[in-house]
């Protein structure tokens, strides 16, 4: 049962939904708070889903679903449902406080800078551009030779290492890709298509993703782009760190084995 407001269009689909009494769906993980859940489970060696669940007229509905070919990784949850706001946020977010990770010449001559502290819930990442970033959603210009280009610079990847009573290396990758949309004409024909701009990052560890998330003609509650300025938000948990008072997080750019540009022990933020 699908509650109200799902992203399922379930009044189009009703006409080819039918009983499939033989189907039947193994639980991997399962994460409950509050009035919200997250599901992951497996119909089949091929077929995985993720469901985010909500408390509706005391029973548990399905909010969204998501299919996937491959084992989801079971740390998703804790994004699929991210923990309530951290001191930083709550504090407004001050970035101004939080040190840039590159020397000012340096930041100049690559055209971005980055930001990056943590809390009891997030690590949070600001990436800076020199030049003004197109806002997500925002169409993609066409250049000489029909390319197209975002106008946004080239981040590294990421590499990030935890340790508290392990050690643990995360990559994230994140920028911009542009996103197409086909536009209908009065009589509901295809006719052009829209270029758009679409924030997006994506954090692995041992090159299985844990999660994604982007900005573009949606937002995730994760991410938010515009101005200079893409920041993006990790669940601590999604780090394996369950406890931030213990936890040391170095972040840097993937240029194995050391970093090339920039790697910077992350401060936690202590409000003022």
């Amino acid at each position: 049962m699908f509650a109200r407001g799902s992203s399922v269009d379930i009044e189009k689909l009703r006409p080819y939904i039918q009983p499939r009494p033989e189907a039947h769906y193994t639980a991997s993980r399962v994460y409950v708070r509050n009035d919200r859940a997250a599901i992951l489970a497996q119909a089949d060696s091929e077929n995985f889903v993720s469901m985010k669940l909500v408390k509706e007229d005391g029973r548990w509905k399905i909010k969204d679903q998501a299919w996937s070919n491959v084992a989801l990784q079971p740390d998703l949850v804790y994004a699929m449902i991210p923990p309530a706001d951290g001191a930083f946020r709550r504090a407004g977010s001050p970035w101004a406080s939080v040190a840039p990770a590159l020397d000012g010449g340096v930041a100049k001559q690559r055209g971005w800078q980055m930001r990056t502290t943590f809390d009891e819930s997030f690590l949070y990442i600001r990436l800076e551009s020199t030049d003004p970033l197109p806002a997500p959603g925002s169409e993609a210009k066409v250049n000489d030779g029909n390319r197209i280009d975002t106008g946004v610079p080239g981040w590294p990847v990421m590499r990030i290492n935890v340790s508290d009573q392990a050690q643990r290396e995360y990559v994230m990758n994140a920028g911009a890709n542009i996103g197409d949309k086909a536009t209908f004409d009065e009589h509901g024909k295809a006719n052009s298509h829209f270029h758009f701009v679409i924030y997006s990052m994506r954090l692995e560890r041992k090159d299985q993703q844990i999660f994604g998330a982007g900005a573009g003609l949606t937002i995730d509650p994760l991410v938010s782009a515009g101005d200079r300025f893409f920041d993006i938000r990790i669940p601590l948990r999604c780090l394996g760190i369950a406890e931030a008072n213990h936890a040391r997080i170095v972040v840097g750019d993937a240029s194995w084995p050391k970093s090339a540009v920039v790697s910077v022990e992350v401060r936690r933020y202590q409000a003022q």
